[in-house]
């Protein structure tokens, strides 16, 4: 529909500019909404009265589409056990917090592990190792870190970001996850002689992603805490170090649900994968897992045991208060969701804001004669990280620019893997810079800080990291290697990280709440 106009970027650049006026995500989400749906309105009718009605049912149709399928009448079950799997692990908080179980695991481990760095080193390597999704892992890694970590006096917002910039960057890292797997997918869709291979060669080229795990270690050792982080300290946040000092409390009372949690979760997602699959390869189990589902009733396999071990550390008339406050816990972002997820199928689909920006990068490349071997890996990084910063998508971002950058570099004799890393660069970039972002909500919503203070206070430690990426792509198509720009960018990571320690580090204080 305005596939060909700029205006296709009203809708999207309304949602990030409210974000930053206002600090509401939800009003800046339904307002982007209600903006986008007066604009088709407006468009494909012609009477004003018809106008204004067709745009408000499209508005309420667009939020239920989440829940309820409206094409094909048909409830929208995935989303269900996406929310459910939140409440759920709201519930499995309360029930590890009043048994105990967080405040003996914050005595056991204040022992050995006794500063912000080392308790911020371990989220760092807990998101490392929980690599197979990131929805997974940004929940799972923030409900078992952010307990020592308030004991140790960092902030929410700081977890939040170790969590976002670890966890999409080792997934797509790792071919054998479900980022691998979705993008080999994509990738055998434009030629089937691109597999395995080329998608392990486009990981040594994905410079933004290994510089973002690069950014969390230098921010971690050299405690570098940027201006936004120093004025937003777990802004919004009501469980700071909230937990129940009982003196029969034990450590296992946490670490039981929690590895629950992620066995019974990881096998349902290589089951799922296996029946849908009807195969034992590991990449075709992921490519065919049912995330969502594995979620839930893996989480609900948790909550269970969660009940057994704690039924005798908790009062009976406890149950119904936990349940209460656990959900309620999970409201706030599971509204943000639902608007994130409503906005997002109207800016690809409907606005086609990502084609509308592909097809001018592509028009622009064929219209200069610049040195093509140079212009394309930094055009479609820059073109990816713009389309997912306004979708808030970089799985949509790949599914939208692969195909076009496979065709430019094919066309010009351009090198597809660093072309490819430029594109899963650029869409993991704009991801973590987009407040619209599923992977935004859902590291903000496992540390347990609020969407817009991470938001915030990440964007400059992610746009630094990017413009390196940046330069570094522009060093290894010029020289035509790749280990020139590791050079460069690594020079420069240290260099301006260690120029930030000199000038931001300091220990990061807790504000009272």
């Amino acid at each position: 529909m305005y596939a060909d106009s700029a205006l296709s970027l009203v809708a999207p650049l309304c949602v990030i500019i409210l974000v930053f006026i206002t600090k509401r995500v939800v009003l800046s989400l339904f307002v982007g909404i209600l903006v986008a749906g007066f604009m088709i309105g407006f468009h494909t009718q012609v009477n004003t009265m018809e106008s204004i009605s067709y745009s408000l049912k499209y508005v309420a149709k667009s939020i239920t589409s989440v829940f309820y399928d409206t094409n094909d009448s048909s409830i929208n079950i995935s989303s269900f056990y996406l929310f459910g799997f939140l409440f759920i692990l709201g519930i499995i908080t309360q029930i590890i917090s009043h048994s105990g179980g967080i405040s003996a695991f914050v005595k056991w481990a204040r022992n050995k592990v006794k500063t912000a760095r080392s308790s911020e080193f371990l989220a760092f390597i807990a998101g490392i190792v929980i690599f197979i999704d990131d929805y997974f892992n940004a929940l799972t890694v923030g409900q078992l870190t952010k307990s020592l970590n308030d004991a140790n006096n960092s902030t929410r917002e700081r977890l939040a970001y170790i969590i976002d910039s670890t966890s999409a960057p080792i997934c797509i890292l790792m071919p054998i996850s479900s980022w691998g797997a979705y993008t080999l997918g994509t990738m055998a869709k434009l030629d089937e002689n691109l597999g395995f291979f080329t998608l392990l060669s486009s990981v040594w080229g994905n410079y933004y992603a290994w510089f973002a795990l690069l950014a969390v270690f230098l921010t971690i050792y050299w405690q570098v805490n940027l201006p936004t982080m120093q004025r937003n300290k777990n802004v919004g946040v009501s469980d700071f170090l909230n937990t129940n000092q009982k003196a029969s409390s034990n450590i296992l009372l946490l670490i039981i649900p929690i590895v629950s949690l992620i066995l019974f979760v990881g096998f349902l997602i290589l089951y799922t994968g296996y029946l849908a699959s009807n195969s034992v390869n590991i990449i075709n189990m992921l490519a065919n897992t049912n995330t969502n589902f594995s979620l839930f009733w893996g989480g609900f396999s948790a909550l269970l045991v969660s009940l057994v071990i704690s039924w005798r550390h908790l009062d009976t008339q406890s149950f119904l208060p936990i349940f209460k406050m656990g959900i309620a816990s999970m409201i706030p972002a599971s509204l943000i969701l639902v608007f994130a997820w409503s906005i997002g199928p109207i800016i690809q689909e409907d606005l086609q804001t990502g084609t509308y920006l592909a097809h001018l990068a592509k028009q622009w490349l064929e219209a200069n004669s610049l040195n093509v071997h140079v212009a394309i890996p930094l055009v479609t990084f820059l073109i990816s990280g713009f389309i997912a910063f306004c979708t808030g998508t970089s799985w949509g971002t790949f599914a939208i620019m692969l195909p076009i950058g496979f065709v430019i570099a094919n066309t010009n004799n351009v090198e597809f893997s660093l072309v490819m890393s430029a594109v899963l660069s650029g869409a993991v970039y704009g991801d973590h810079a987009s407040p619209i972002s599923d992977t935004t909500i859902l590291s903000a919503t496992g540390a347990g800080c609020s969407v817009q203070s991470h938001f915030i206070t990440q964007l400059p430690y992610v746009s630094l990291t990017a413009l390196i990426a940046f330069i570094s792509f522009g060093i290894a198509s010029s020289m035509h290697s790749l280990i020139a720009g590791y050079i460069v960018g690594i020079i420069l990571m240290l260099g301006i990280f260690w120029w930030f320690k000199g000038r931001y580090s300091a220990n990061v204080v807790s504000q009272s709440v």
